[in-house]
């Protein structure tokens, strides 16, 4: 009888040692999914450096501002701008036409901001320009036209 109370017990032990050993494979699991997640969110950031210049007062160009960002690969220009910065701009079917930056540019006096992402000008509005490469620089130039 002893016998059979034992291999009940023993058996009934293994039972529930091989059920309560799931949940922790569960979590762990579920820890290298968070982790993976985790990694690709950060694979997805890049880091861009925006720059301000300002060439109407100085031969030289002169730099006004300069800040690094995170942002997830595929941000727009425009987006970091605003959130750098104040910016004025008016929007048309086309993208957004930036006339001030900071409190700076003037359309009387015809003072406008151009941009660059990495040395080349660009030909679309910054709200359409796309940002895809890590450590790119964006530029913006106030000029006199």
């Amino acid at each position: 009888m002893k016998k059979k109370i034992l291999a009940v017990v023993v058996a009934l032990a293994a039972f529930v040692g091989l059920f309560a050993s799931q949940p922790v494979q569960k979590q762990n699991v579920q820890a290298a999914k968070t982790t993976k997640t985790a990694k690709k969110a950060k694979a997805k950031q890049i880091s861009v450096t925006y720059t301000l210049k300002d060439t109407t007062k100085a031969k030289n160009k002169q730099t006004l501002a300069k800040k690094t960002f995170k942002v997830k690969k595929g941000t727009s220009v425009f987006t970091v701008l605003k959130k750098a910065w104040k910016v004025n701009y008016t929007k048309y079917s086309n993208g957004v036409f930036i006339t001030k930056i900071k409190g700076l540019g003037n359309e009387k006096k015809k003072l406008y901001w151009t941009y660059t992402v990495d040395g080349k000008m660009v030909e679309v509005a910054a709200d359409k320009q796309k940002l895809t490469k890590n450590k790119s620089k964006v530029v913006f130039t106030l000029k006199q036209y």
